[in-house]
């Protein structure tokens, strides 16, 4: 498996590549003006890594029934690391607004709303399919108590808050959307944070809502089980934001991309586990290359790019649910372990195009009108 998967990679940012521009032109979108360009650009590549990442997981799940990390270096390194970006990105764009924020102040009401909105309505859209397939996979009867139902069923509505729980004893529910949601928690996490962070700033926090924040965050924390390891990401967004915006780098020279092309050589050929302190040290130091505005090559600040950025955070919702219906009903688990190593990769392939598409629709017509609303106040 380890060599077609390398082998088909090419092919599959080419279908990617195709299936970004055709479907924008069935679904128009136009480019959101943003401010930095480079990581619009790096966060669409950022979810079609994480679709490889599960693939990847989903060859093995189909033949051994073992839902584990890959062994290859580079397909480990695109989930993990992938994640450790997302994270990076927030920490990066809220430090900057606390550095940049008029006259000390920051409405943390619209702040904490706007934040809902903006990560509910899609969110909600691919719990809703969850829910539509647990009831297909359980043939429409209840197999747990309606409490029991209920509970676990309002687990997933609050971004999974606690942890993906079976829903109707259908056992590994998370398998339905390849358990993305557990870094949800941890992204509010950190916007709860935020007000704490902010008085670091000099920003002004009543203390009602510092209480409010601080309280719900260490609630959150203790339910969901948090590891400091995994807010470790945070920090190197954070850091990257103190740099940059004090002036303190200037990475946008070619030689910069070249180092940048030498670190991710590094990363994937030395280490497995991105979450570990050495690797995720490569990975900020990647990150500050392209938040300083460094668009290697133009890779991250080309139309392609920006596009495919846009639809990111729907890409990553829903590619683990088409990925699910794909070998669950479509092809069925069991013809799909008697697949060659080509053929799946070709399925895989295949599954680019509903995923674009979906995860289209899905920015234009939920994602876009919340963002466009909260713009306009």
């Amino acid at each position: 498996m380890l060599n077609s998967s390398y082998l088909f990679l090419p092919f599959l940012f080419l279908v990617l590549f195709i299936a970004v521009f055709v479907t924008n032109k069935l679904i128009k979108i136009d480019l959101t003006i943003v401010k930095y360009n480079e990581i619009d650009g790096l966060r669409g590549f950022l979810a079609f890594f994480v679709f490889l990442h599960h693939s990847y997981i989903w060859s093995v799940f189909i033949k051994t029934q073992e839902w584990k990390e890959p062994k290859s270096n580079l397909f480990n390194q695109l989930g993990q690391t992938s994640v450790a970006f997302f994270f990076m990105i927030t920490a990066f764009l809220f430090i900057t607004k606390l550095i940049n924020a008029k006259n000390n102040t920051i409405n943390w009401k619209k702040y904490i709303t706007s934040r809902f909105f903006r990560l509910f309505p899609a969110y909600f859209f691919s719990i809703i399919l969850v829910f539509l397939i647990v009831s297909i996979v359980s043939n429409f009867q209840s197999n747990d108590s309606i409490l029991s139902n209920f509970r676990n069923s309002i687990g997933w509505l609050f971004f999974t808050i606690g942890g993906p729980n079976d829903i109707n004893n259908i056992k590994n529910t998370y398998l339905i959307n390849a358990g993305v949601t557990w870094s949800l928690p941890y992204e509010w996490l950190f916007y709860l944070i935020l007000p704490l962070i902010a008085l670091l700033f000099k920003i002004k926090v009543s203390k009602q809502n510092l209480i409010i924040y601080t309280l719900v965050f260490i609630t959150i924390a203790i339910i969901n089980h948090v590891t400091f390891k995994k807010f470790v990401p945070f920090f190197g967004g954070i850091i990257a934001a103190l740099l940059i915006q004090k002036k303190s780098v200037n990475l946008k020279s070619k030689k910069y991309s070249f180092i940048f092309l030498i670190l991710v050589f590094i990363l994937v050929y030395f280490f497995n586990n991105g979450q570990d302190i050495l690797p995720l040290v490569f990975s900020t130091l990647l990150f500050i290359i392209i938040a300083s505005g460094n668009s290697i090559f133009g890779i991250f600040s080309n139309t392609f790019s920006r596009l495919l950025g846009q639809i990111t955070y729907s890409l990553y919702l829903q590619h683990g649910i088409v990925l699910f219906i794909v070998f669950r009903f479509v092809i069925g688990y069991h013809q799909a372990a008697q697949l060659s190593d080509n053929n799946y990769w070709l399925i895989i392939a295949f599954c680019i195009v509903p995923i674009v598409l979906i995860s289209q629709i899905s920015y234009k017509y939920i994602e876009l009108p919340f963002i466009n609303l909260f713009k306009s106040k």
